[in-house]
């Protein structure tokens, strides 16, 4: 076997990913880069000429240790979805769209 080859490549058989799989990959990919909980995180998928479209609503995390704008925070979202879906479901994200809604405060940490 070379290093390009999966195991169980040859086995014949489908993989198939239902959409709400899809759907609770990209909350979590969102709230794990936005560090939100999940529960705070809407999540919508459309279809865009064969690729994911890919809309997100989320809380502005506010008092943390990172001191990144809104816009730059908008950035690594739309990066890490992007990567996520398709390193984890082989899914190709033609857009994501990041709206913020909501302030969330979260307290620095001293770690002693």
């Amino acid at each position: 076997m070379t290093g390009n080859e999966r195991p169980g490549a040859e086995v014949p058989g489908r993989t198939t990913i239902s959409s709400r799989a899809l759907h609770r990959m990209a909350v979590g990919l969102v709230a794990d880069e936005g560090h939100v909980a999940g529960r705070d995180v809407v999540v919508s998928l459309g279809d865009e000429a064969g690729s994911l479209a890919v809309s997100i609503t989320l809380p502005a995390v506010v008092g943390g240790i990172e001191n990144t704008s809104l816009v730059e925070r908008g950035a690594d979202l739309r990066a890490a979805v992007t990567r996520g879906m398709d390193a984890l479901a082989a899914r190709r994200v033609g857009s994501v769209s990041v709206r913020f809604e909501g302030v969330r405060r979260q307290r620095k940490r001293r770690v002693l």
